[in-house]
């Protein structure tokens, strides 16, 4: 017994477990073929036989310019210019369109069939580069079929080629040519002849195919006159296309077929029929026990419509039966359920729509909208693959202290490999950063707010005094001008001739005026010396001259005690934000900042979350490839009705919310919990609560004793007080 446990290593397990076949499907490579031959010996024509009987993706050049045309990129209409402005498309940029379609996720899960890679162009990449990157290729070719024939055959087939001009349909010699039918009739009925002896009916076989003959030479003759040869197709340039296929691709492909494994290599003779060719490539295929793409159908007709609110039993239980491949083999429900499964691989939990119900691998599946189907049609093994997809973790727990939240977190958090989300450590300190960012802002715009509005204080300041100046001297100039008028220049000529003891002069609206002469000039007529007085003289006739050429030159100066007149520039001072005046008004806004919060704080508290939400899918995209959400676990999160409010609108609510609580024995258990947690400092209050009420007990206790004692006192006296009265009411009697 001990030595057959100890050779019993593995468990027991199904090798025909249903799942562990999906699996091996899903993982398994789609089987791509490589079509090689002559020019015109008939590969197009069986590539799309193969890609309709195999239902893998036919990668040439025509496709993948009409599918860029159709989806109207930026290199469709690139292709479309060009083609309108009748140039050739460059060969590199159909070498890049078909090397982008064969890494596709469409080609990844049905495979493809490719015939034109090597080709005979040289312009973007030489034979030799065509061939490396068709073995680099991420899904190498599995079959490779090799069509040959004979040079002659081929150039006599390819020469004998007409084209409808109208249609452009191709048509071979054994259908346009008259003779060729004929004699093909003739050939046909000989052989009949020869290997059947008359039997009952023979007649009326003869008879149809005579009939069918007349039909097909009927067409012949319709069609003849619109048949064109091409310029490919005549003789000549077949056999120089030919010979240049045979110099530059042939002896490469040689290579590679040698190489290849031969199982896996079908040679077919290029001069038999195309239907014929197919048929031998099937029961080749067939042989080698090949699978081929798992299709996906669409289990609801357009005419159809189901209700988005029926039951998911319902739902599947109407689909099952919907398309069947083969009587009573009905549809099976996926593991998810209704679910979206590709949702479910970008980390996030949808329903499915019963529009988009499909059927794959014999199992249902619900997407939840156009885009989701197309991409799941497209290749639905991504999204089906292990790890991926499993609901993400997006909980949110509530509990009261003790509770076992956080506990309870970062369980689930380990086992969805996700992470806890700590709202305290994560969300509030970023909040808080962004408000005091905000109140950073807000002292800036308030300083430049400050120093333009006492810089503009200076500059009408300065504006004022300017006025002010301009008005002063516009007023002088009044007085100058009446003082003219109303004191006439003989006047004052002679007031400054005379020798009057009086300095001074009222004139009204004036408060005095100073005489034109100086005491300079009066000192050298008091010495009395007869040179100065000359000089003196001749000066004051020069000087009188002059004041006869100018109205405003008379008078020294005037003294206006109410008006002061600004000696300021004409420009104010630097203002920066040390300006005292700028200080205390950034004093005040910070006073008023210090309680500044957001308009919308809890707007404020929902975009950080969501951003702490992205950053952990990132995180978790990160890891690896195809690597599960994982998802996350909210804790400590506040629950106020405007923050949920804010998180609905962001469209992050939780697929989970957890509440936690004790409702057993009064919530004795989190009671105990607690007590426990913080047992010393209880303890030590409780003591310190007993001795205070016992102090008080004790006080209370004196203080009623103090109170008897009184009160004792208080009647005892009251007794003396009473037999004293009684022994003086007794000695008066």
């Amino acid at each position: 017994m001990i030595s057959q446990e100890k050779t019993e290593e593995l468990p027991f397990a199904d090798i025909f477990s249903e799942d562990e076949t999906e699996k091996n499907f899903l993982l398994s490579k789609p089987v791509c073929f490589a079509v090689f031959g002559k020019p015109g010996v008939g590969k197009s024509t069986l590539a799309h036989q193969i890609t309709q009987a195999w239902r893998c993706i036919r990668v040439e050049a025509l496709s993948v310019l009409e599918e860029q045309l159709a989806a109207t990129t930026e290199i469709g209409a690139t292709v479309q210019s060009l083609l309108i402005s009748g140039q050739s498309i460059p060969e590199e940029l159909i070498i890049n369109l078909m090397l982008e379609k064969l890494k596709s996720t469409e080609v990844s899960h049905f495979g493809y069939i490719i015939t034109e890679l090597p080709s005979l162009s040289q312009d973007a990449m030489t034979t030799l580069q065509q061939i490396e990157i068709l073995k680099n290729l991420n899904l190498k070719p599995d079959i490779i079929i090799n069509i040959k024939c004979p040079d002659y055959d081929l150039c006599q087939r390819v020469s004998g080629q007409r084209q409808h001009s109208n249609t452009g349909y191709i048509y071979t010699r054994e259908q346009w040519d008259p003779e060729v039918i004929e004699s093909r009739r003739k050939r046909k009925k000989e052989a009949i002849k020869e290997g059947k002896i008359e039997e009952e009916g023979e007649e009326e076989e003869e008879q149809e195919e005579e009939e069918a003959f007349l039909a097909e030479m009927q067409m012949v003759a319709e069609i003849l006159h619109l048949l064109v040869q091409r310029p490919e197709d005549y003789l000549e340039n077949v056999e120089n296309i030919v010979k240049l296929y045979k110099e530059t691709i042939l002896r490469f492909l040689e290579k590679v077929m040698a190489e290849h494994n031969p199982q896996y290599l079908i040679e077919l003779d290029g001069n038999k029929p195309p239907d014929e060719l197919f048929m031998i490539v099937m029961d080749r295929l067939k042989c080698l026990n090949l699978r081929r793409a798992a299709i996906l159908t669409k289990l609801q007709g357009a005419e159809e419509e189901m209700n988005d609110s029926m039951d998911t039993e319902e739902l599947f239980r109407n689909f099952a039966s919907y398309k069947l491949i083969a009587p009573r083999y009905r549809w099976q429900r996926s593991r998810w359920g209704r679910l979206c499964p590709v949702n479910l691989k970008q980390g996030n939990i949808y329903p499915g729509s019963p529009d988009f119900v499909v059927s794959f691998l014999g199992k249902m599946y619900c997407l939840s909208s156009e885009e989701k189907l197309k991409t799941f049609c497209l290749n639905p093994r991504p999204c089906l693959l292990p790890p991926m997809p499993t609901p993400p973790c997006k909980v949110f727990i509530f509990g009261p202290e003790l509770s076992g939240k956080t506990t309870l977190g970062n369980l689930l958090a380990e086992h969805y490999k996700g992470k806890v989300i700590d709202f305290a450590q994560l969300v509030q300190p970023r909040f808080d950063e962004a408000r005091e960012t905000l109140m950073k802002n807000t002292i800036a715009e308030a300083t430049e707010a400050a120093i333009q509005v006492v810089r503009g204080k200076l500059l009408t300041e300065l504006q004022a005094k300017n006025q002010a100046q301009t008005a002063l001297k516009e007023t002088e100039g009044q007085y100058e001008k009446k003082e003219s008028e109303e004191f006439p220049m003989e006047t004052r000529k002679s007031l400054g001739d005379t020798q009057s003891s009086t300095d001074d002069v009222k004139v009204p609206g004036f408060q005095r005026y100073n005489l034109l002469e100086d005491t300079e000039e009066e000192a050298p007529a008091k010495s009395g010396s007869s040179h100065h007085v000359q000089a003196a003289k001749a000066a004051k006739v020069d000087k009188d001259d002059k004041e006869e050429t100018s109205e405003t030159s008379t008078f020294r100066s005037y003294e206006y005690p109410s008006l002061t007149v600004s000696s300021d520039k004409d420009s104010i001072e630097e203002v920066t934000a040390s300006h005292p005046e700028v200080l205390a008004m950034i004093e005040e806004t910070i006073k008023m900042a210090q309680d500044i919060n957001f308009e919308q704080p809890y707007e404020k508290y929902a975009e950080i979350l969501q951003e702490v939400f992205n950053e952990v899918k990132k995180n978790n995209e990160d890891r690896f490839s195809g690597a599960p959400n994982g998802g996350w676990v909210v804790d400590n999160c506040p629950i106020i009705k405007e923050l949920w409010m804010a998180i609905i609108e962001k469209g992050i609510t939780p697929d989970l919310i957890i509440y936690l609580s004790d409702t057993e024995n009064n919530g004795k258990c989190l009671l105990n919990r607690l007590y426990f947690k913080n047992k010393p400092e209880i303890d030590s209050k409780i003591i310190e609560r007993m001795l205070d009420e016992l102090q008080k007990k004790k006080k209370e206790e004196e203080e009623a004793r103090k109170a008897t004692e009184e009160a004792l006192k208080l009647e005892e006296e009251n007794r003396k007080r009473m037999e004293a009265m009684n022994v003086k009411r007794k000695g008066k009697h």
